[in-house]
């Protein structure tokens, strides 16, 4: 493969100067490698940075980063140079050059806990194994007294002799199983070591790989570097990779009583699949999508033109051209089709105060993000058109200056036990919300519609009305009282000839609750075996001709 040579715009004349003149080789060639140091992970991508630190003497040198990414794209590569006048960038992924093996005192270390760990092992599987002879021995000796009993002429012996053999039989056969029962049990005391043993080697092993460096190199960048003087400096190498990512979570704890408390657990579920293991870095997590659109869409004139209207008349081919053109709004060229990204604005970042490793291709890493404790108000929420029992619900406000990011998964707790999953909205600081911590059962709802009518009325003006009476019903079978904020609805109109009158027993606390038309809230205490009925009637009328809709 041909090596890229990227030229700094910065420094684009004096290195074209440069390849064009007779110069001076390179003093020195120094090598580095460039782990990644610091990333930055949105949803669906990471910004993935390297920095490199080095020395160098006065004099025009170059400087060899190994281990870098090689599906990245140089034309999206950001690179900078702090201490010394860059010069030539050049990208390998082959013939690339040696590098040094030497393993790291840590390497070192771990291989010779290793060897050290199947050592006791093996030692351990020995000394089982041994027991396990003396148990088989033990039991051979048993088996060769038993066919020494049935053996063949025996009763032909004295009585005397067949006592003596008989008490024989008999004594060195309870020694032998009495010996094969002590050496099973003492095989058997080496068996939780022996899992002990193999976890720590286990263990031991996955300490060796997370210290191990990368199997191949990837990619080099080759840095032609000067200075005037002796020098100190630092290269840094960024750039986005799509494979990465991180998704907010929550632990929500509900604790209810006279100060009932909301308890957010913020958590982190971060992953990356770029094939490195990202060692010590610094994490910073953004909301921000790097591949949504940067710029607000075009607007384009819009010509609107009256014609007059042209008699109907039989189409035909002949004549289709005579027609005037339909008043179509032509689509700017390009843009039929397109689908707009959409960004809400709101970005939240947190740096995470610890160095992170992740490895590639791993399950989800969970971080904590600190927890957030918050007064809440406890009811139960209660909608019997579409439910057959109420919610446990908490009225909060976040009264942090944090912005709670939405979440598709939020472990719920109340008063300890977990209830469920639920889900997170974008919560602001300063907004209220609520948050449901599953159903109760002993808080049975129920809607009817008692009756439905509609038909024309008036001698004179004829006009068409609709009346309807509806009922919704709660009943508490539970120990329990609650606090219910139920819900109903009435239709609305924004028609003046739509005219709609309702009445409610008893009266709803809230019209219109959360600034939505039509929507009502009645609040009340439901004791123990106790119930509540509403009743809800309501009239439409519109003039003929037209049709509810």
């Amino acid at each position: 493969m041909r090596a890229l040579v990227l030229l700094c715009p910065a420094v684009l004349a004096p290195a074209v100067l440069a390849l064009t003149l007779p110069t001076a080789a390179l003093a020195d060639v120094f090598s580095f490698d460039a782990p990644v140091t610091a990333v930055t992970l949105h949803p669906g991508g990471a910004s993935i940075e390297r920095r490199v630190p080095f020395a160098i003497p006065a004099g025009r040198h170059q400087l060899i980063l190994r281990s870098a990414d090689p599906g990245v794209d140089l034309a999206k590569l950001r690179l900078s140079v702090e201490g010394a006048t860059l010069e030539t960038v050049t990208a390998r992924t082959a013939a690339l050059a040696p590098r040094d093996r030497t393993e790291s005192d840590a390497i070192r270390a771990a291989r010779a806990e290793i060897a050290r760990l199947r050592a006791e092992l093996l030692e351990f599987q020995d000394r089982r194994r041994a027991e396990e002879l003396k148990a088989e021995a033990a039991r051979a000796q048993a088996g060769f007294l038993s066919g020494l009993a049935r053996a063949e002429g025996i009763g032909g012996q004295g009585v005397a002799v067949l006592r003596d053999l008989s008490r024989m039989i008999a004594e060195e056969t309870l020694n032998a199983g009495t010996a094969a029962l002590a050496a099973e049990i003492a095989a058997r005391a080496f068996d939780t070591p022996l899992k002990d043993k193999k976890k720590a080697l286990e263990a031991a092993r996955a300490a060796l790989a997370a210290l191990m460096p990368q199997a191949e190199d990837g990619a080099e960048y080759r840095l032609t570097v000067s200075a005037e003087e002796a020098a100190e400096g630092l290269v840094t190498i960024s750039y986005l990779s799509a494979a990465g990512d991180w998704q907010p979570g929550y632990e929500a704890h509900l604790t209810r009583g006279a100060a009932a408390e909301l308890t957010l657990t913020r958590v982190a579920w971060v992953m990356q699949d770029t094939g490195e293991t990202w060692r010590d870095v610094h994490l910073r997590l953004s909301t921000v999508t790097p591949g949504a659109r940067s710029d607000a869409s075009e607007l384009y004139p819009r010509r609107r033109q009256i014609v007059k209207p042209q008699p109907v008349a039989p189409m035909y081919k002949s004549d289709a051209a005579q027609l005037a053109e339909p008043m179509v709004e032509a689509a700017p060229m390009g843009l039929a089709g397109a689908a707009a990204s959409v960004l809400d604005g709101i970005s939240v970042t947190y740096d995470y105060p610890q160095p992170v490793t992740i490895a590639p291709g791993a399950e989800a890493l969970r971080l904590p993000l600190g927890a957030l404790t918050l007064p809440a108000e406890v009811f139960a929420r209660a909608t019997p058109e579409t439910d057959p029992t109420a919610y446990v619900t908490a009225a909060f406000t976040n009264d942090s200056d944090d912005v709670l990011l939405p979440a598709e998964t939020v472990q719920l707790f109340l008063d300890g036990h977990f209830t469920g999953l639920g889900r997170m909205p974008l919560i602001a600081g300063g907004q209220a919300a609520e948050l449901g911590f599953g159903p109760i059962e002993g808080l049975r709802l129920d809607f009817a519609r008692l009756s439905r009518s509609q038909g024309d009325r008036g001698m004179l003006s004829k006009s068409s009305e609709q009346t309807e009476t509806q009922q919704y019903s709660a009943r508490n079978l539970s120990a329990t009282g609650w606090d219910l904020r139920l819900r109903g609805r009435v239709p609305y109109s924004e028609q003046e000839n739509l005219k709609i009158n309702w009445s409610a027993e008893p009266a709803p606390d809230l019209v219109d609750a959360e600034d939505r038309r039509g929507l009502l809230e009645w609040r009340f205490t439901l004791a123990p075996g106790a119930s509540q009925t509403i009743r809800l009637d309501q009239r439409l009328s519109w003039p003929d001709g037209y049709e509810l809709r």
